[in-house]
């Protein structure tokens, strides 16, 4: 009878787990982290919007590059503190800043052209190990409701055509296709993170999971989850700022951030000030583990913004992240 109970316990246990944890990480191989943040301050001309003359200019994203050097750099700093040399740490930033559209910026490889950060993946593809971890970071615009993501442009002069279909070798448009392409040949974990608006849209349909945001039901959703079908352990993984609405900007001293970023950076310990993390395990970390859903766990308490509507936020903008990988989670860092 005791052993009985004993069962039960512990069956209880792991029915109370709110998910199922990815391999514990091995402090070898090489972690890559590709940073992308674009301020779209270079237009050279209006940007040309055929069908719609009220858009006729790429707002600015002033805390866009400094998403991408703050995240670099305290991803690197926590791949540091969980034991990583800093020679097995390889950080690319791809930016774009200030109003300078010279030949020799837009063609400079670490400028954030569609071009660089395909030939940077591409890289990548060829240099990985099964032990390495890649992550790539964009804070950026992401097109209304379809969810592209927009590089920047490598014009010297004339107007910015956003008609131009992603096929065509000048668009500035990355579509999840285009991206995926690149990113599931590399061996290893992956991770995707995305601070833009619609930027849900790249939330992928896996073995472990199921993207509703436009096209799936909640029909589909709970089939997916309850069906015979066995989980796959993801190696790669998409953290969204927001579902389906816009993202947006907030204001520190000197910079500005990404809502989605500055909880992010928040949950890695980051500080604004000494450009440092925290002593010890990050605030986000659970039992001196770092994962992804524990990440995206307390983007969503932390963040200045409501992930949903209330009676008591109606007058603040909505802003919703949104993770794939299922019921597993990956895990990134151990302390």
């Amino acid at each position: 009878m005791r052993r009985v109970l004993l069962l039960l316990s512990i069956l209880l246990l792991l029915m109370a787990s709110c998910e199922l944890y990815y391999e514990e990480p091995v402090q070898r191989g090489t972690v890559r982290i590709v940073s992308i943040g674009i301020t779209y301050e270079n237009e050279p001309e209006e940007v040309a919007y055929p069908e719609d003359e009220e858009k006729d200019q790429l707002g600015d994203l002033p805390g866009t590059v400094f998403d991408a050097r703050e995240l670099s750099d305290a991803l690197k700093q926590q791949a540091m503190r969980a034991g990583w040399n800093s020679a097995d740490i390889e950080v690319t930033l791809l930016l774009q800043e200030r109003e300078d559209y010279s030949e020799a910026t837009v063609n400079d490889t670490g400028y954030a052209s569609r071009a660089n950060l395909k030939s940077t993946l591409e890289i990548i593809q060829g240099t990985t190990t099964e032990d390495d971890l890649t992550i790539i970071t964009y804070s950026g615009h992401g097109i209304e409701e379809t969810g592209e993501l927009l590089m920047a442009h490598t014009l010297t002069e004339g107007a910015i055509d956003l008609s131009l279909p992603p096929s065509d070798p000048e668009s500035i448009i990355v579509t999840p296709e285009w991206l995926y392409d690149l990113i599931r040949p590399i061996k290893g974990k992956k991770l995707l993170i995305l601070d833009s608006c619609y930027s849900g849209v790249f939330v992928p349909e896996s073995p472990s999971s199921l993207s509703w945001v436009y096209d799936k039901g909640i029909d589909d959703w709970y089939g997916k989850y309850f069906s015979d079908e066995e989980y796959e352990i993801p190696s790669f993984v998409v953290l969204t700022a927001s579902a389906d609405s816009d993202s947006y900007e907030r204001k520190f001293d000197d910079h500005s951030h990404g809502v989605f970023t500055s909880a992010l950076l928040e949950a890695l310990g980051w500080n604004h000030t000494t450009l440092r993390i925290a002593d010890g395990a990050p605030p986000s970390a659970r039992n001196g583990l770092l994962s992804v859903d524990s990440l995206y766990k307390y983007i969503k308490k932390h963040q200045v913004y409501p992930v949903r509507w209330s009676i008591f936020t109606m007058d603040k903008p909505i802003q919703h992240p949104m993770i794939s990988g299922g019921a597993m989670d990956m895990l990134l860092f151990s302390y």
